[in-house]
């Protein structure tokens, strides 16, 4: 059966015996959302493609030792959570703003001008929350990861993790209460 027809842990069982095919496929299937919640964290597209990088070459060091006791992606996931976290630790630099996306024909200029200032409003508040409320929101919000799936990835229990995403989310309330009232938002 050729590779694209495969599920991830029928790929992993090929990539653990050393189908680098296997894995390429892999990449494939997950680079993209990975990149994504990465370049959330970080902000920056240069760094969040690094990232991306640094989590495919170790899952792939790694991959000898996965037993399976998650999904593939959970696993991967785990990788790509405690690098960007060592990175923030270690780079504390300013922020770059958001690249700049061509505009999509079919919206209106306005309304895509309005529409990417909300996001980098959001964007800007989430990078004010502290590292594990932004993750847990981040991977619930944009990842759409159930609690118990944030609680292994996060090393925590599944009762932190509410804890967590209830500050996270009171906290962003509060930091964009201002634009609210500006009607930004």
């Amino acid at each position: 059966m050729p590779e694209t027809e495969l599920n991830d842990e029928q790929l992993v069982l090929r990539a653990q015996q050393g189908n680098l095919t296997a894995y390429e496929q892999l990449v494939r299937r997950h680079q993209q959302g990975l990149y994504a919640f990465i370049y959330r964290m970080v902000q920056n597209p240069a760094d969040a493609e690094e990232l991306c990088q640094q989590a495919f070459v170790r899952a792939w060091q790694k991959l000898a030792g996965f037993k399976g006791r998650s999904s593939f992606k959970t696993w991967l996931y785990q990788i790509a959570i405690n690098l960007t976290l060592n990175f923030r630790t270690r780079t504390r630099k300013t922020e770059e703003l958001s690249e700049l996306q061509p505009a999509d024909p079919a919206t209106e200029p306005e309304a895509d001008y309005h529409r990417r200032q909300q996001e980098e409003l959001v964007q800007q508040a989430l990078l004010q929350l502290p590292p594990d409320q932004r993750t847990a929101l981040v991977l619930k919000v944009y990842e759409n990861l159930s609690y118990n799936e944030i609680a292994r990835l996060m090393g925590r229990s599944v009762r932190a993790v509410d804890s967590l995403l209830v500050r996270a989310r009171t906290r962003l309330k509060t930091l964009l209460e201002p634009a609210r009232q500006r009607g930004l938002l």
